[in-house]
Parts: structure tokens; C-alpha cells; sequence
């Protein structure tokens, strides 16, 4: 069975998704933000909420995510760990998605290299895409994976995208704990992660992306929820500054297999 690149694409949507606005912390953003911008009582605004959050993450250091993300018509069931480190290279995440027919996706991402295992497409086995590879098309294409984990990028292009944020109604009870809605409007074409994507996922996302974000006292995001092409998606933050183990999988269960190959063609980059 080919992997296709709606599939290759749905791959892209979800993962630029989740860090889109979940930015991981450097060693240089936690604890040195101006205090006007971090603290518990500080109140949110659209100039200093994206370093809030990244500093409070970058604090705690990792989290569990569980999804269910709609895209292309598509559900999505996913749940998985980041764990932040002092530099995008030295973060990481581990995701399992149930993409529904049958088709099962198994991501890590550790040394900036992305494996994926998608069961009897790739014969049971993670293919390997180095994303510092200048010369894969693929690593081009999920490179920006990487751009999604430095705060310093995602804060540059925040600031010119988000064209509103304003509270959303009264706070909510999420996994025990107390959280404030936030309406953030982002225009897409301002954000290069979303441009950069092949046409079928950038034909999926509107000129206004609306994030409805849900964070607790402390600046952590504790819920995401947005909509694309009429899919509401929601994602659940939790259990911030738990141990988390993100390896690699071993020699023996990484495929000798070109990924363009199994596509059966290169994606547009």
C-alpha cells in the first residue's frame, strides 16, 4: 500500500497543530522575561501572552498532549509527550495517531530526527528523516517542525500574525484545574510554517485561523481548540512537569526504506 500525500500532508497539519502556539522554551527564554510579561496575576494580552506561556513551559519542562484533531474530513486521535530542552535540538516528542482505516501512526521525534512507523505501509518499522538534511525533500518539508520548537521564531512570527486576543467567557475546570479562555485570531499567510506546507495542507487553512486557548493561573495551556475546513480540533494539555522518556527507536526497527519511495513521489516543497 502506497502512503500518499494526503496522508504525508494530514502528517504536516497535525504536527505543525500541536507547537504551533505550544511553543518549547530555550535556556535563554525561561526566567529572564520582564516580570510585566510572566506571574500569576498577571493579566494576558496580545503583546506579552506567546512569552507567558513559552517561559511557563519552559519551566515545567514537559507535558502529555491527548488530541482529537479534525483535518480534511478526516479524525484524528492522538496522544503523546514533549519534553522540552534547552534548545529546539534538544527537545523532543513521541506521538501515536489513529488516522481511522486501519492506519496507525507512530512519530518520534529525538536529535532533530523524525521516525515515523505507520505499521504494514512501512513493514512494521520507523522510517528515519534527518531534518538537518539539506538534500531530502522530506526533511525540507518537516524541517519546520524544528521552527515550531524555537520560541525565538515562533515569537517573530507571532507578532506580526496575531491580529487579536481578548478573554472568551468565564474560566473552566480543566484536569483539575482552573483555566481562562483566550480568542486569539492569527492571520495564516503570516505564519511561514503554514505557507511553506505542500498545497494539499495549506489549502486547508483560512486566511483567520481562531484559536480559542484555555490557560490556568499558572501560564500553562491546559486546552486548545481551533477549526479548519469546518473540523473542530481540540488539544489537551496535562501533567506538566512529569518525568517523560523519549528514545529513539533501536537500529533493528528502523527501515533501510526511502520515504519517496514508498509515496511513490516527492511532495511540493
Amino acid at each position: 500500500m502506497a502512503i500518499t500525500r494526503k496522508l504525508f500532508s494530514v502528517v504536516s497539519v497535525v504536527l505543525l497543530a500541536v507547537l504551533s502556539l505550544s511553543a518549547c522554551g530555550d535556556k535563554d527564554s525561561a526566567g529572564d522575561a520582564p516580570s510585566s510579561a510572566v506571574g500569576g496575576a498577571t493579566t494576558l494580552t496580545a503583546a506579552n501572552f506567546a512569552q507567558a506561556l513559552t517561559d511557563s513551559q519552559a519551566k515545567a519542562r514537559s507535558a502529555h498532549v491527548t488530541m482529537a484533531i479534525g483535518v480534511a474530513g478526516q479524525s484524528i486521535k492522538a496522544t503523546g509527550d514533549v519534553a522540552v530542552g534547552e534548545t529546539p535540538a534538544d527537545s523532543s516528542l513521541t506521538m501515536t495517531m489513529d488516522m481511522g482505516s486501519s492506519i496507525k501512526l507512530d512519530m518520534r521525534l529525538v536529535d532533530k530526527v523524525l521516525y515515523m512507523n505507520m505499521g504494514q505501509m512501512t513493514q512494521g518499522k520507523y522510517l528515519k528523516i534527518d531534518l538537518t538534511d539539506a538534500d531530502n525533500p522530506f526533511a525540507k518539508q518537516y524541517g519546520q517542525i524544528l521552527d515550531q520548537m524555537d520560541p525565538a521564531k515562533q515569537m517573530a512570527d507571532l507578532k506580526d500574525a496575531v491580529t487579536s486576543f481578548e478573554k472568551k467567557g468565564a474560566p473552566q475546570t480543566i484536569d483539575g484545574v482552573e483555566a481562562q479562555p483566550y480568542e486569539v485570531k492569527v492571520d495564516t499567510s503570516k505564519i511561514k510554517a503554514f505557507s511553506d506546507l505542500p498545497a494539499e495542507a495549506t489549502a486547508q487553512f483560512p486566511k483567520t485561523l481562531v484559536y480559542t486557548l484555555y490557560v490556568g493561573s499558572d501560564k500553562l495551556m491546559r486546552r486548545m481548540e481551533f477549526e479548519i475546513a469546518g473540523s473542530t480540533s481540540t488539544i489537551d494539555y496535562s501533567k506538566w512537569g512529569e518525568p517523560v522518556d523519549i528514545k529513539a527507536p533501536s537500529a533493528d526497527e528502523v527501515s533501510d526504506k526511502d520515504l519517496g519511495a514508498l509515496m511513490g513521489s516527492v511532495p511540493s516543497v
